[in-house]
């Protein structure tokens, strides 16, 4: 089967590449077979925006679609940035001007409220059979005092997690230990098995 990611982000697509592995599974990108339109991400939650991007590129290609989206949430500022964590600098900010806005807002508060996670929803869409798949995954951690002088270009909010468990944010981590506990990982993992009804 062939599978569109519905994404120009090549961080996401070299995850894709990596984790959605199946010996029936063949996997396209937008540049590929020279698509460049983009749909509006105009969702209040992850879940509308997956969806809608998924539908957006296989209605327009009709090829199966896999999208995503996902984001950084803080408890102290009410699961913000969250879906905005891309976009709540402006069409034009940095990588490190939203660390910048990050940590600035979270000046002064303590290690209790400092609870924080990287949060994925993935959808593929099949606009044949009109029929939608959905998987959800999370990594937990904290913001620490600050950023981790570690920072991984596209994936910023890496940098403002911590991970007790690793003691180390997940910035920092080998390549090991990203697989072990990568939210993407283990949301292509479940998706694999929701996929198999097709792949046979």
């Amino acid at each position: 089967m062939k599978l569109l990611l519905g994404t120009t982000n090549p961080g996401k697509i070299s995850d894709f590449r990596e984790y959605l592995i199946h010996a029936n599974l063949e996997l396209l990108t937008l540049k590929d077979i020279g698509f460049w339109d983009e749909p509006l991400e105009i969702g209040k939650t992850y879940e509308e925006n997956a969806i809608q991007k998924a539908k957006f590129y296989a209605d327009k290609t009709e090829y199966p679609t896999l999208s995503d989206d996902g984001g950084f949430e803080v408890d102290a500022l009410d699961g913000r940035p969250g879906v905005e964590s891309r976009r709540w600098v402006g069409p034009n900010g940095t990588d490190q001007d939203r660390l910048d806005k990050l940590f600035k807002m979270m000046e002064g508060e303590p290690p209790e409220r400092r609870a924080a996670r990287l949060r994925t929803v993935t959808a593929v869409y099949f606009p044949q059979e009109r029929e939608l798949i959905m998987v959800e995954e999370k990594i937990e951690g904290n913001m620490p005092q600050k950023p981790s002088p570690v920072m991984i270009p596209g994936f910023p909010y890496r940098s403002a997690l911590f991970i007790s468990s690793y003691n180390k944010c997940y910035s920092e981590f080998s390549a090991e230990e990203h697989e072990a506990v990568n939210h993407r990982a283990q949301a292509c993992r479940e998706l694999l098995l929701k996929l198999e009804p097709y792949l046979n």
